[in-house]
């Protein structure tokens, strides 16, 4: 069990910090309880997380299954962008699956066909970023499919658009103004041509 000292100055420290009062009745013993089992229940919370993988280990599958049949993944670190790429890319009626991670975006490319992938090159750093373009096109061509990937960055170093392509990416676009506009745009032009090819 963790082990808190907690005291008058700790409490005083805590309270300044939140710009509170030290309460009149605070009780030590009780608070330390409280903390205890905070710092407990977190630490359970860890050890049942999953833990990335090793590179040479991205092969490792999770045990939840993606369904069948093509779809868009998005791939971003931050929670509020894969949210609204999954609106924006809804309109074009084909799901849309998301990963916050490399590790968990190569397991979900190996379990579904899926016709695009939209990522954020800074995931969290432009290393990652670089490293899950090469595996995603090396795995695309590996099993023959032809899977669009467009980058996505709001770096405006304008070599980075030359190595994303030097790796393999379709297309790339800058976090700029109206970036998403830009991208329904783009999308479109990728999915109505997909359609008039299935039409042929």
């Amino acid at each position: 069990m963790a082990q808190i000292d907690l005291d008058d100055e700790f409490l005083n420290l805590f309270y300044d910090i939140t710009n509170s009062k030290v309460p009149a009745n605070v009780d030590l013993f009780s608070l330390k309880k409280q903390l205890i089992k905070i710092v407990d229940t977190m630490k359970e919370l860890n050890a049942n997380a999953r833990k990335p993988v090793a590179s040479k280990a991205l092969g490792i599958e999770n045990e939840e299954e993606l369904p069948s049949g093509p779809a868009i993944l998005v791939v971003d670190d931050l929670g509020v962008i894969t949210y609204q790429l999954k609106v924006l890319l809804s309109e074009f009626e084909i799901d849309v699956d998301c990963s916050q991670e490399i590790y968990d975006a190569v397991n979900k490319y190996k379990k579904r066909n899926y016709e695009y992938v939209i990522m954020d090159l800074f995931i969290p750093t432009e290393r990652e970023g670089f490293i899950l373009l090469t595996e995603l096109k090396k795995m695309a061509n590996a099993n023959n499919m032809n899977t669009v990937v467009g980058v996505i960055t709001a770096s405006p170093r304008k070599e980075i658009e030359q190595q994303c392509k030097a790796r393999g990416a379709d297309f790339f676009l800058e976090k700029g103004n109206d970036w998403q506009n830009q991208l329904r745009t783009i999308m479109d032009s990728y999915i109505n041509a997909g359609k008039e090819e299935e039409d042929w």
